[in-house]
C-alpha cells in the first residue's frame, strides 16, 4: 500500500499557503507545519469580521481614530476611512501571527479611477504609520482591481517602494499587465466571485467544461513570469473544491479561508495520488510552450481590445461582475461602520 501524507503538509512543501481572513483566532492558531504566511482582506472579509462580537471594540477605535483623521483626508469620505482604519485595526493585529505581510484592499468603488486608486495606496500607508510607528511598510501589500486603470496605478506606485497586488485576475492579459506594472504578486480567480457568495449559483455545464482552461490559466500565468524573468508572484484563489486545489500544487503561493485549510490539515492521500494532480507537475511544465513576451503598459487601446476578446468576453464578465459583488460589500461594511 501507498504511503501516505498529510495533504496540507504536502501541499505546503509545494506552495505557499496563506490565510484568506484577518480573523485573530485563525492567524493565532497557525496550521499543524506553523504559521501562515500572508494575511489577506477585501471589503467582504472586512464585512464578516466588523460583524463579529468581539471586534466590537475595533469598530469603536475606527469610528474614533477616523474622525480625528478626517480634516486630513477630507476628499474622502467619512464612512470610507471608518473602513479603512478598520481594516488596518483588524490587519495589524494579526501581523505577529504571520510570518510575510497583510493584504488590504482598495475600495472597488474607486476601481476605474487611477487618481484614486493611489490616494488610497499612500492613504493606507499613512494610516498604518499613524496606528503604529513602528509599523514595516514592507510587511503590507495593498489589493487593487485589475482594470487598466487600476494597474496603471499600481505602475506608478512601484517607484514610492508601495506593493501591490492584482486582484480580480481572470485573464492572461491581465496577468501580463500586472507583471508589466510590477505587482508583487497577481490573484487569478478559478472562478467567478458570484460562486462564493450566492447560495443559488450554480455552476454552468459550459463553465466546468471550461473549468481545466481556467485552471491551465493560472499555471500559464506562472510559466509566463518565470520564461520572462517577471519576478511578480501567482497567488491562486477562489476554488471550491479539493480537487481543484490539488491540481494548482505548485503555484507560487495560495490564499484559501480557514475552514478549506483545516479540512486539508484532517485528509491524508497517497503521494504519488498527490503528485499525478498537479498541473504543475515537471511533465506539465515541460510541456507548456515558450510564451511571446507581450507588453500592454503604454498601449490602452491594443490591451483593451485583447482583454475585451479575451476568452468570447467571459473575462470581462467576470471582472466586471467581481467589481459590483466587491462594491456592493464596501457598501455594507461602510453602514456597519455607521456610514449614511
Amino acid at each position: 500500500m501507498a504511503d501516505t501524507v498529510n495533504v496540507l503538509t504536502y501541499l505546503r512543501s509545494k506552495t505557499q499557503l496563506d490565510l484568506d481572513s484577518l480573523d485573530l483566532e485563525a492567524a493565532r492558531s497557525g496550521g499543524p507545519d506553523g504559521p501562515w504566511t500572508d494575511a489577506t482582506s477585501n471589503p467582504a472579509e472586512s464585512y464578516f469580521q466588523l460583524q463579529k462580537e468581539e471586534n466590537k471594540e475595533i469598530v469603536a477605535q475606527a469610528i474614533h481614530l477616523a474622525q480625528d483623521l478626517h480634516e486630513r483626508y477630507s476628499s474622502v469620505t467619512l464612512a470610507e476611512l471608518r473602513v479603512e482604519v478598520a481594516t488596518v485595526l483588524l490587519a495589524n493585529q494579526v501581523l505577529p501571527y504571520i510570518t510575510g505581510s497583510v493584504h488590504v484592499m482598495v475600495n472597488p468603488c474607486h476601481a476605474f479611477s487611477t487618481t484614486k486608486v493611489i490616494q488610497t495606496c499612500l492613504r493606507y500607508h499613512e494610516i498604518f504609520h499613524h496606528i503604529d510607528p513602528h509599523f514595516e511598510p514592507s510587511r503590507l501589500v495593498i489589493k487593487v482591481s485589475a482594470t487598466f486603470e487600476g494597474l496603471k496605478a499600481c505602475h506608478a506606485l512601484r517607484p514610492k517602494g508601495i506593493q501591490t497586488l492584482a486582484t480580480t485576475v481572470f485573464t492572461m492579459e491581465q496577468a501580463i499587465l500586472a507583471g508589466e506594472a510590477g505587482c508583487v504578486s497577481i490573484s487569478p480567480f478559478v472562478h467567478e466571485l458570484k460562486a462564493g457568495f450566492d447560495d443559488t449559483f450554480v455552476l454552468s455545464v459550459l463553465f466546468m467544461a471550461h473549468l481545466l482552461c481556467f485552471l491551465s490559466m493560472v499555471h500559464h500565468a506562472q510559466k509566463y513570469y518565470v520564461q520572462h524573468g517577471i519576478s511578480t508572484r501567482v497567488k491562486a484563489c477562489s476554488c471550491m473544491s479539493v480537487d481543484e486545489i490539488l491540481q494548482l500544487a505548485g503555484v507560487a503561493a495560495h490564499t484559501m479561508p480557514p475552514e478549506d485549510l483545516e479540512r486539508l490539515a484532517g485528509m491524508k492521500e497517497a503521494v504519488d495520488s498527490l503528485e499525478k494532480k498537479s498541473l504543475f507537475r515537471s511533465d506539465v511544465s515541460v510541456a507548456v510552450q515558450q510564451q511571446q513576451i507581450r507588453s500592454y503598459i503604454d498601449d490602452e487601446a491594443g490591451y483593451r481590445v485583447h482583454f475585451a476578446a479575451s476568452d468570447g468576453g467571459r473575462g470581462q464578465t467576470r471582472l466586471f461582475q467581481a467589481i459590483a459583488i466587491f462594491a456592493d460589500f464596501q457598501h455594507k461594511v461602510e453602514m456597519v461602520m455607521g456610514g449614511q
